[in-house]
């Protein structure tokens, strides 16, 4: 892999969590303004959305890291 796709990939990584954070906290707001069930089944969702942000964007960049795309290189 080049270092010039192993940067992309990381700074994409890093992007991804960044907007992820932004947008999520956006959104929290209208979260915290509900109540019972609509409460639990948005805050939820929420958390799921934190979660796949944070797992996308760190798989991202840690593949950038590491260089590795499929097979070894020799």
């Amino acid at each position: 892999m080049s270092n010039a796709v192993r940067g992309l990939l990381m700074a994409g990584g890093v992007a991804v969590i960044a907007a992820g954070v932004v947008f999520l906290f956006f959104g929290h707001a209208r979260v915290v303004e509900l109540t019972g069930s609509a409460r639990v089944m948005s805050g939820l969702g929420l958390r799921a959305a934190e979660a796949a942000v944070l797992y996308g964007g760190s798989w991202l960049a840690v593949k950038g890291w590491n260089g590795r795309w499929g097979k070894q290189e020799a």
